[in-house]
């Protein structure tokens, strides 16, 4: 079941993306469950207890704690949900990208877009939960696609950068590219990145999110530029 949370303090806008919420889910026959609060201190609360929101609409002017203040504070707790901002004020765009914000919706929410943008979140969670079986010289090991934040070929050995530590496969790049598929980008001939953890891209670098860069080969850039667009 799809868990969808909703964090605003006008309950009039919250009843409103409940029902379009509930109107979206019925048309595309998936199971949900709303939660909603009227500020980031009970949402976080609650959280403490309950980590499976999957995806949260989020306002970003609340009295008390910004849904912006939020949104850092989960993405530093590796929070890894889609965060879709709703709000009144146009001045955050550039905030809501330096999270990971999915899309940043102006009110009054027109619902067409809103529609479209719960499903490149819904599309975008199910890539995330895809998982790779790699062979090892004593066995196998599971890693499921969102771990792998960016692959180095050394020989061929694949160095699986993961966010929780590193694997090393016997693979070539080219049969790694092919495994990984939608979502990931070779950059260089050395390298090939999750679009997932890409926050800019430069003439000669992919910038991930902590800072590291990527060398990005000569001739690649607009290349490097669309993917960026598709997939954040």
């Amino acid at each position: 079941m799809l868990q969808i949370t909703i964090c605003d303090d006008e309950k009039p806008q919250v009843d409103y993306i409940r029902k379009l919420v509930n109107t979206w889910a019925m048309e595309s026959s998936l199971a949900v469950e709303i939660t909603d609060f009227n500020s980031a201190e009970a949402f976080l609360f609650a959280y403490e207890d309950n980590k499976n929101a999957d995806i949260l609409l989020l306002d970003i002017q609340m009295k008390g704690e910004t849904g912006m203040d939020l949104a850092r504070r989960l993405r530093d707790e590796n929070y890894n949900g889609q965060i879709i901002f709703i709000t009144g004020y146009p001045d955050f765009a550039t905030e809501g990208y330096d999270v990971g914000a999915l899309h940043y919706l102006m009110k009054p929410i027109k619902e067409e877009k809103f529609i479209e943008t719960l499903n490149i979140a819904v599309s975008k969670l199910r890539q995330e939960s895809r998982a790779f079986i790699f062979p090892k010289p004593r066995g196998t090991v599971k890693v499921s696609a969102d771990e792998i934040m960016y692959v180095e070929i050394l020989s061929r050995i694949c160095i699986l950068n993961l966010t929780t530590g590193i694997e090393e496969i016997r693979m070539s790049i080219r049969e790694m590219e092919t495994l990984l598929g939608d979502g990931f980008f070779k950059c260089h001939r050395s390298y090939i990145v999750n679009m997932k953890y890409v926050r800019r891209v430069t003439k000669t670098a992919m910038i991930l999110d902590d800072k590291r860069e990527l060398p990005l080969a000569r001739g690649l850039y607009d290349s490097a530029n669309q993917a960026f667009i598709k997939y954040n």
